[in-house]
């Protein structure tokens, strides 16, 4: 981390925030893992059942939430910032958003930041609450373990999720890696929270 990005992140955590805010941070192990529809759908969760005032940043260069932008939005946005349900989601963002929503009365912050390979690993170890999503597919599974593997030798505490693998080849993860995996349940309309949703996020918040 350069020597500019090291300021704002001492200024960062200097500044005041409300007591009950959470900065969580998502991210994958590969491409098409299923991180930015677990983002919206957490955003859902939090903003809909629990009623926070969430963000949602998206720090990385896949240009998602732009894409949905222009799809969901019905209004003309401003490009970097839009708002659907209750949550406001911020493209391209970075440290400077984040430091931005920190100091704006969010109660979650949620970031989506892409995969451990865009450099964005550093920053998402310094959230309050950290999703590792994996998959267990026979061309995913080996930088899914790998990437576990490291994080254990380093005594890292994040949650790891898989949308993607048969059940036997998630309990056989679990007895390689000797950590819980939880399955994030299908979810065919991202926006929508079901009864089975609420029950998978009472475990974490």
């Amino acid at each position: 981390m350069n020597g500019m990005a090291k300021k704002v992140w001492k200024l960062l955590n200097s500044g005041k925030k409300p007591s009950n805010q959470e900065i969580i941070g998502i991210i994958g192990t590969g491409r098409g893992v299923g991180v930015t529809h677990f983002t919206v759908m957490t955003a859902g969760y939090l903003g809909g059942v629990l009623r926070k005032r969430c963000a949602v940043l998206e720090w990385n260069s896949h240009e998602d939430f732009q894409n949905m932008r222009k799809l969901c939005t019905k209004e003309q946005s401003q490009a970097g910032c839009f708002q659907l349900l209750e949550a406001d989601y911020y493209e391209r963002a970075g440290i400077d958003t984040l430091l931005l929503c920190k100091k704006s009365g969010y109660q979650a912050v949620i970031v989506d930041y892409g995969t451990v390979r865009e450099g964005n690993l550093e920053e998402f170890l310094r959230c309050d609450r950290q999703f590792v999503l994996g998959s267990l597919t026979e061309w995913q599974l080996e930088a899914f373990l790998g990437f576990e593997r490291k994080g254990k030798k380093a005594e890292k505490s994040w949650k790891t999720l898989v949308s993607f693998g048969s059940e036997e080849a998630r309990k056989n993860a679990e007895k390689r890696l000797n950590i819980p995996i939880s399955r994030i349940p299908v979810s065919v309309d991202v926006f929508a929270v079901t009864g089975e949703i609420i029950g998978f996020y009472q475990q974490f918040f």
